[in-house]
């Protein structure tokens, strides 16, 4: 079994509220000492999207193939690297871990993924980063939610290493899966990020075969300031979401039981995004940053 590694990144920076830890060689620091401490077969890709800084695209150029890509939003660079794993031939047993360039690594992260996907058989994706579980009595129409209750109480949790797994509910857009699973869900996987707003979320409800919008959320919020927009543009805004939205509905629910996923996550989190107020729980993150950073220190010297 081969893992490959596929990391987004751009140059720029966006205005999300960041901690005082926060840097982009960092996160991708901590990406290449989590694959370091994979115990099978690595191969990294990183789809770059315009210019990256010289520093990161040296580390980058000594770690993995760097892939120079023309897409300008976070939602075609997406959906671009989707495609990888059937255009290029990988294995249909191998796995794949798509990766955003805001995250820090705990350093067993991607080893965790691994060790999950042996011992959990019945595992289609795979996350290191959720707050979220359903509910007991979910169901396909309505998908009720437990937040931050992760495996706490969950009798069904798998310990593996020094975390629980448990079924979660979503993931971002940083995930793992079984190349077959991309390649079969790719499709729809494409094709989600069009219902906009939190298009990841709403894929994995998706590809479990649970309904990702109520009645009251198919048209999506309305437009901040309204009166900047003409009265034409809110409507037809409205109704294209409603379309695609609905769209999204139906196939989750048509999905049949053998192509429902099932998406994994580990308590405690082996990775959190770096933004203010979404730090992963139950981690001392700054510990963690002291850590890469003698690891940089130590290895990319």
């Amino acid at each position: 079994m081969r893992l490959y590694v596929v990391c987004r990144s751009v140059g720029s920076e966006n205005a999300k509220n960041r901690p005082s830890f926060y840097n982009k060689t960092l996160a991708l620091a901590s990406l290449l000492r989590a694959v370091e401490n994979v115990d099978i077969p690595t191969q990294v890709v990183f789809a770059n999207d315009g210019p990256i800084p010289p520093e990161r695209l040296a580390m980058m150029s000594g770690a993995g193939e760097v892939l120079p890509i023309r897409c300008g939003s976070n939602r075609s660079s997406y959906r671009l690297v989707l495609r990888l794993p059937r255009i290029r031939g990988w294995d249909a047993n191998d796995l794949v871990w798509f990766a955003e360039d805001d995250y820090l690594y705990a350093a067993d992260a991607l080893a965790g993924v691994v060790a999950a996907a042996g011992k959990l058989p019945e595992a289609d994706y795979f996350t290191i980063y959720s707050r979220l579980r359903f509910a007991p009595g979910a169901t396909r129409r309505r998908p009720t939610i437990s937040a931050l209750d992760r495996a706490e109480g969950d009798d069904e949790a798998v310990p593996i290493d020094r975390a629980r797994w448990y079924r979660a509910v979503s993931s971002t857009s940083t995930f793992g899966a079984w190349v077959h699973t991309i390649v079969a869900d790719e499709r729809l996987l494409r094709t989600a990020p069009f219902v906009g707003g939190a298009f990841d979320h709403a894929t994995c409800l998706a590809y479990q075969g649970y309904r990702p919008f109520g009645l009251s959320e198919l048209a999506g919020e309305p437009l901040d300031e309204p009166e900047e927009h003409p009265a034409v543009k809110r409507v037809a805004r409205r109704v294209a979401l409603t379309g695609v939205r609905s769209t999204l509905n139906a196939v989750a629910l048509a999905r049949p039981e053998h192509s429902r996923r099932v998406l994994v996550a580990p308590d405690p989190d082996l990775a959190t995004h770096m933004e203010m107020g979404q730090l992963a729980p139950g981690t001392d993150w700054e510990a963690e940053v002291r850590s890469v950073e003698e690891w940089m220190h130590a290895t990319l010297k």
